[in-house]
């Protein structure tokens, strides 16, 4: 049996995989991002409950998708900030304690959800890929000959850092005008928030939604909103859609892969954000091919990064 872990800043979701690539089990333990040490401690427990009454399971190998800049090699974790306590950490040790007897494989969340889209959802078949993920944030992945893009320096397809307008929004990493400053969920909520202050009757939806719901909009939220004919936040969803189509009709030109997967909780708005990115990356790209290249949503869903990290740790010990 293989392992695979997908940890955040609140959660990590496992799956187990079978000699023959099938997943056989999935699950979730909290995380303590402060404490590697202390989440991993879960995970005996709840994998001897989904083995019942058979023997103890003993995975031949683990493999941990982190988001952060990732050292592969000697298994740390460098800057990650929903993982704070983590950063630095020796994190093969600390699951060397738990799995004693199993090899570990480390990776980026993202490349690791690139990677279990190429074994297994939407990029099936292609051997060059661009991989955009839209949560809190926005991570990147790129994969060039079926190999994954890491670095020589282990931070590359930053691709949520690219950045679009100098004189663009604040970005939660310091810089102006990321992609992540408009297409990830803190930026969304943050729009909301902004255009919930206005004085028409889009506006004044917003903020009735926002005190039904006793918080801030979030991306969902905003969904639900253009849906019902909101022009306010369907605008929203626009700025973000074509900014992203900026980042991606920029990495068509300088990869031209087969295929761009937009995946996380942001890209559940489809539409509303794929048409405005398709359309704009298509009027910047310069090779008429590239026009064409696919734009399509992942399809793994939550699980799609522990499902790549356990195809790269068996990767790993098959030595491919």
């Amino acid at each position: 049996m293989h392992l695979g872990l997908d940890t955040g800043g609140t959660g990590t979701k496992f799956v187990l995989v079978d000699a023959d690539g099938e997943t056989v089990g999935t699950g979730e333990i909290p995380t303590n991002p402060d404490d590697p040490v202390d989440s991993f401690g879960y995970l005996p427990n709840m994998l001897n409950q989904w083995q019942g009454d058979r023997e103890p399971l003993v995975p031949r190998v683990v493999g941990l998708a982190c988001a952060g800049i990732v050292d592969p090699e000697n298994l740390t974790l460098g800057r990650s900030p929903n993982l704070p306590g983590w950063e630095g950490r020796d994190l093969g040790a600390v699951l060397r304690r738990v799995f004693p007897a199993s090899g570990i494989v480390l990776v980026n969340d993202v490349n690791a959800a690139l990677y279990g889209e190429y074994r297994q959802g939407a990029g099936q078949g292609c051997r060059d890929l661009v991989m955009l993920a839209l949560g809190t944030g926005v991570g990147g992945g790129v994969l060039v000959d079926g190999k994954l893009l890491t670095g020589g320096h282990h931070g590359a397809a930053e691709l949520g850092h690219m950045v679009l307008d100098p004189q663009g929004p604040v970005c939660r990493c310091g810089n102006r005008g990321c992609l992540e400053a408009w297409a990830g969920s803190v930026a969304l909520r943050h729009r909301a928030r902004q255009a919930a202050q206005g004085e028409d009757d889009g506006a004044a939806d917003l903020r009735r939604r926002a005190q039904d719901r006793g918080c801030d909009l979030d991306p969902r939220d905003l969904a639900e909103a253009a849906a019902a004919g909101n022009e306010l936040a369907s605008s929203i969803y626009a700025e973000a859609g074509t900014r992203l189509g900026q980042a991606v009709g920029n990495l068509l030109n300088v990869l031209d892969p087969d295929k761009v997967i937009i995946g996380g909780g942001v890209a559940q708005a489809g539409e509303l954000l794929l048409e405005p990115c398709c359309r704009e990356a298509r009027r910047i790209v310069l090779a008429e091919g590239a026009r064409e290249t696919p734009i399509v949503p992942a399809e793994l869903g939550v699980h799609a990064a522990a499902v790549g990290a356990c195809w790269l740790a068996r990767e790993a010990e098959a030595g491919g």
